[in-house]
């Protein structure tokens, strides 16, 4: 597998070393990789001997620990050890329901050494949740923090089906790791420590092999399996040139391990590039804490998604001692009030990236390319990407359509091999064209600007109305912390949009409150998406990946609307039509 993991290693210090976009964009083309375990193949490769700093592990208690490549090179081969005496088989299946801890690092890689395939689950699943993904995923093995195992032991007789659970303690925890009631015991991760530090694989990886699957966060539907084979982390090239991680960083990523952006982020990316990372445990996110340990451990580069970014920007950045060279976002679509905000903060710019659960980085702001308001950045390298309309046709510049990324000739390593459902495959894949669901338009200069959902998009008196663009005006408002835009009825039964306001915590709902927004959209935003009324709430519904549900805030509406009623903090403009001068409103 030599050649193989040459081709590999070319592309990945063309990368870290090209001297443009468009250097990239022509230079970089997908590789034919047959065999492939990027464990096995790479890591270890790169990794024994290495006694750089891999990973940097701290908690909110200031616990830390440090731990070189090398060690986690070793250490993984443990973990793939103690996997295979208990029975994993090549192609089973591994649940992780676990915080960010050493031990998550070690167990991914070990999992791939040992030819599972990774199942992460967010630690704020149900039983029934954990029961779905256990009998969907055609789960064997369940490795969780012991916080979490009483919980999947309320799973109930699905577990009968698995060939092991494995309990991950912390340093305090001396319990069982049972609880009264499992179906069968626990086995204590801490037996790794018995196992032989080298591994040799008994099987051959194919880079078609399935690796990672992702259950999406279900904002629409039940949520469905994404499968990623063993290329997925060659196609995470695209998402290491978008950060623009370099060996001699430190990265840290905020995201929680159960979703796809710690794969992306606080995994193969960074040390796809040889850097270090950085994780962060703590029960509750603190903004002020973050930055201190940000601070303490000189992190360079910063991947953090919109809500963060939020929080970040009420607090005053000069007090901290930040050493930052490059930061990005990506998860949430972002408005220039936080671009502007954000360099005025740390002096850098903020840049932006576009991808999925179903893919890597596919649309960004790359390193040295000049940004423009409203848009995500030009098509990574590697990728053709094109606006389409309904019938599979490119639209003409500024027209919007659907994100569509070419599967012919070659399809791109960074992309999905399908879902679990072989109905909603036939949806995505069409017409030599993997379809993303978001919609977008695409200017004469290559910048994409992201629309919305395909779902989310409505029409009003003939408009189409972008939600993410009315609700990136009202953000600019001081006093809005957050902002959710759907489509509602008015008093003469037509379609207007109505925006939902959680507020900054200085601030508090009111009627003066109402009619100081009301003021600022009517001065900054056309009259077609205006909104004709808003509520105040105290937080929004959002799935488990912390992404707004518009559908929960549609369902609600909806039911006021038919019970006549209006919500507790609703306000309509025509409530101030005096103040407002809506006389002559048509």
């Amino acid at each position: 597998m030599e050649k193989e993991v040459n081709k590999f290693l070319e592309l990945r210090d063309f990368l870290l070393n090209v001297k443009s976009y468009d250097e990239a964009y022509k230079g970089f083309n997908w590789p034919h990789i047959t065999k492939f375990n990027w464990a096995l193949d790479y890591f270890d490769l790169m990794a024994r001997g290495n006694e750089n700093k891999a990973l940097i592990y701290c908690e909110e208690n200031s616990n830390e620990k440090t731990v070189s490549f090398d060690e986690m090179s070793k250490r993984s081969s443990q973990v793939a050890n103690f996997l295979n005496d208990l029975g994993l088989q090549k192609g089973n299946r591994v649940m992780i329901m676990m915080e960010t801890s050493v031990e998550i690092f070690e167990i991914i890689l070990g999992i791939m050494k040992a030819g599972g395939s990774i199942i992460p689950a967010a630690t704020l699943l149900s039983p029934k949740d954990i029961g779905d993904r256990i009998k969907r995923g055609d789960v064997k093995f369940i490795i969780a923090h012991h916080d979490y195992t009483e919980r999947i032991d309320e799973a109930g007789n699905i577990l009968e089906t698995l060939t092991a659970k494995i309990c991950v303690k912390d340093n305090k925890q001396q319990s069982k790791c049972s609880g009264d009631n499992a179906e069968f015991n626990w086995v204590d991760y801490s037996d790794v420590d018995n196992y032989d530090s080298e591994f040799s694989p008994s099987f051959i990886t194919y880079s078609t092999d399935d690796l990672f699957l992702f259950f999406t966060s279900g904002t629409t539907a039940k949520p469905k399996l994404v499968m990623h084979p063993h290329y997925y982390p060659i196609g995470h090239l695209t998402t290491m040139y978008w950060l623009d991680v370099q060996p001699t960083d430190i990265h840290y990523n905020i995201s929680a391990p159960g979703w796809a952006k710690f794969a992306w982020s606080s995994f193969f990316s960074p040390w796809n590039a040889m850097a270090t990372i950085l994780t962060i445990r703590y029960s509750q996110f603190d903004s002020k804490s973050v930055l201190e340990k940000m601070a303490k451990y000189k992190v360079t580069s910063l991947c953090a998604p919109l809500s963060v970014w939020k929080l970040f920007l009420l607090e005053d950045l000069s007090k901290y001692n930040l050493s930052l060279k490059k930061m990005v976002s990506a998860g949430e679509p972002l408005n220039p009030e936080i671009v502007n905000k954000a360099k005025e903060a740390v002096g850098l710019e903020l840049r932006e990236g576009y991808g999925q659960t179903e893919t890597t980085g596919l649309v960004a702001t790359f390193k040295g390319m000049l940004r423009k308001d409203g848009a995500i950045g030009k098509v990574a390298p590697g990728f053709e990407v094109k606006i389409l309309n309904s019938i599979l046709d490119e639209v003409e510049p500024n027209k919007d359509g659907q994100i569509a990324v070419s599967t012919y000739p070659v399809k791109p390593l960074g992309l999905l091999t399908g879902y679990d459902d072989e109905e909603k495959n036939k949806e995505i894949f069409k017409g030599g064209w993997y379809l993303t669901g978001d919609t977008a338009y695409m200017d004469e200069d290559g910048y994409i600007h992201f629309i919305g959902r395909v779902d989310d998009v409505f029409k009003s008196l003939d408009y189409r109305i972008s939600p993410f663009e009315v609700e990136s005006e009202i953000i600019e408002h001081p006093a809005v912390l957050e902002v959710g835009v759907i489509p509602t009825v008015d008093e003469k039964d037509r379609i207007v949009p109505k925006a939902f306001i959680v507020l900054k915590p200085d601030f508090h709902p009111s009627k003066q409150m109402a009619l100081e927004i009301f003021r600022f959209i009517r001065d900054h935003i056309a009259p077609y998406k205006r909104p004709r009324s808003l509520e105040f709430m105290e937080e929004f519904p959002k799935t488990i990946s912390a992404k707004i549900m518009r559908k929960d805030l549609r369902a609600y509406d909806e039911s006021l609307k038919k019970e006549d009623k209006r919500g507790q903090l609703e306000f309509f403009e025509i409530d101030f039509a005096r103040e407002l001068n809506l006389r002559r409103r048509k």
